[in-house]
């Protein structure tokens, strides 16, 4: 399985293979201004991973971005590729809401934090709880997370 927090400047991934986290890690195109060109070099980026390992399951969180509609659009495109390669491969793809996949990760009786800085700690430290590694980019965290929560889902 292969599980993405994806953005137009940085997508973190992680890669599991028998409910174990093998490989994570994280793309980032922040120096390249042009929206288009950045857009493009990401979905390669994002191809690659799958071509590498060949999952049977592709998970992301589903794009949420309330104040700025071309960010949105953007991000429905980058969706939109990534299921377009899952339909050419003919793999099973799944989306989370952001609420949904920390809720399939959080202990019993902790809560998770509302703001958006907050929730990038504290996505870093679950990972550092969950898998004793450290990360630096809340993308890759967040990918790790995204595909431990599909894990979890089916969990009793």
């Amino acid at each position: 399985m292969v599980a993405f927090d994806t953005s137009t400047k940085s997508t973190g991934f992680s890669v599991f293979e028998d409910s174990e986290l093998i490989r994570c890690g994280y793309y980032g195109h922040d120096n390249i201004k042009d929206t288009q060109e950045r857009m493009c070099k990401m979905v390669l980026d994002i191809y690659s991973i799958i071509d590498e390992y060949s999952p049977t399951i592709v998970v992301w969180e589903m794009p949420v971005v309330l104040r700025n509609p071309q960010t949105q659009r953007n991000l429905s495109m980058l969706v939109g590729a990534i299921m377009g390669k899952c339909a050419e491969k003919d793999i099973f793809f799944y989306q989370f809401r952001p609420t949904e996949w920390r809720k399939l990760v959080k202990s019993d009786g902790e809560s998770v934090p509302r703001k958006r800085d907050e929730l990038k700690i504290w996505g870093i430290n679950k990972v550092k709880d969950l898998f004793n590694i450290e990360v630096e980019k809340d993308d890759e965290s967040d990918a790790i997370l995204i595909g431990q929560a599909y894990i979890n889902m089916f969990k009793e």
